[in-house]
């Protein structure tokens, strides 16, 4: 999620605050930027408005003066109300401007001018952007200006600013949403409620829809607590060791979502591949996944031999797809590393309707532009159980 914070004429108090929250979305993955609004309207304004950056930054710094906002008066025939009703409306577009195309999904401010533009941008130039004020001195105007406001209590500590993060994060899911549709009920046990949750980015994702299922994110791991206690739609169960039925099996039982089961193309080949995949599928795989260096042969022969998906790892553009299509590959798993949107784009340019998994990286940022690249779906290497419990610990100490 694009985070955008305004940062003119915020209190040391606020800044505070929104520093803090800025410090808790970062460290989830998302990606936070800050704009001096006053010095961006002030140069943005003056290049489409007959008065000069000077004019319009003290208009605008008369607004901000007695926390006013302009009224319509341009009946009354008073000039200054009809320059600062134009100011303001043009100020309102800029904004509402750099929020689009910027695609930020919450805006942050700590001041009521920018409240006052940022509803009046909203309900004119209708960006979708979820907007929040910190430190709000005047709760009753605000409600009626923003979608959200946080007062400076609220932020007194890391379980309630967790709180608060999370509240946004669902408050942006819901505005994103189209109108009408309901929002999924939440129903979770008093024990397992602190489970490993996929970066929000993957729901971006389109899916893909593997016997009646659509799946969107994969968690790349063979750590069966982690399968057990995170919220992914399938396992991609692939190690750098030799395929084993016992791992597999062990897998399969312990998920309760899909697993796809690496079944060799590294250093297991020939028809041990064939025999593992066959395993798989008995065992309950919903697919199997080879690895890149397997021959187009091999693939067909573990093709031939299976009624589930058979997934062929990428790992560079030079990779001839057709002939992967030809010899039985129903899925391209892309582990490009920094190159992988990249080569998702330059497969997708030829194969507009492949099903595409992708590794997706650790942040939002890094999720969303493979899957703007083309993926359909994309796997997520979780933190390791030491990250994990390091997080845990450090909670216990301070409690």
């Amino acid at each position: 999620m694009r985070i955008l914070i305004l940062s003119s004429r915020c209190t040391a108090k606020q800044w505070e605050g929104l520093s803090a929250i800025r410090r808790r979305f970062e460290a989830n993955g998302d990606t936070c930027e800050t704009l001096d609004w006053l010095s961006f309207l002030s140069d943005a304004v003056s290049q489409i408005s007959a008065n000069n950056r000077k004019i319009v930054r003290k208009r605008i710094q008369e607004l901000i003066g007695g926390n006013t906002f302009p009224v319509d008066r341009s009946g009354e025939g008073n000039h200054e109300s009809e320059e600062l009703q134009s100011i303001a409306a043009a100020s309102a577009k800029e904004l509402a401007r750099f929020v689009k195309e910027g695609e930020y999904a919450l805006v942050l401010c700590a001041e009521p001018v920018a409240a006052f533009l940022l509803k009046k941008a909203s309900s004119e130039e209708n960006f979708s952007a979820l907007t929040a004020m910190v430190g709000a001195e005047n709760s009753s105007l605000l409600q009626s200006t923003l979608d959200y406001s946080i007062s400076l209590d609220e932020i007194s500590g890391d379980e309630s600013l967790g709180e608060i993060c999370s509240k946004l994060n669902r408050l942006v899911r819901e505005k994103q949403r189209p109108s009408g549709k309901l929002t999924a009920p939440i129903v979770q046990s008093s024990l397992r409620h602190h489970i490993l949750t996929m970066p929000e980015a993957v729901y971006e994702a389109s899916g893909i829809v593997v016997n009646g299922r659509r799946l969107k994110s994969f968690v790349f791991s063979t750590d069966l607590a982690i399968i057990r206690n995170c919220d992914a739609d399938a396992v991609f169960a692939v190690y750098p060791f030799t395929p084993q039925q016992a791992i597999s099996e062990a897998i399969i039982k312990a998920a309760y979502v899909p697993v796809f089961c690496g079944v060799g193309g590294g250093t297991t080949k020939g028809v041990r591949t064939i025999g593992l995949a066959k395993d798989a599928e008995a065992q309950g795989a919903m697919g199997v996944v080879l690895n890149a260096p397997i021959s187009n042969p091999n693939l067909r022969a573990v093709a031939n031999a299976v009624d589930i998906p058979v997934v062929i790892t990428v790992v560079n553009e030079d990779t001839d797809i057709s002939k992967r299509l030809e010899h039985g590959a129903a899925i391209i798993n892309v582990a490009g590393a920094a190159e992988t949107p990249a080569i998702v784009r330059k497969i997708r340019e030829q194969y507009p309707d492949l099903p595409i998994i992708a590794s997706g990286g650790n942040t939002n940022d890094s999720i969303r532009e493979t899957i703007r690249a083309g993926a359909n779906a994309v796997t997520y290497t979780p933190p390791s159980t030491k990250e994990l419990f390091r997080i845990s610990m450090s909670k216990y100490r301070e409690s």
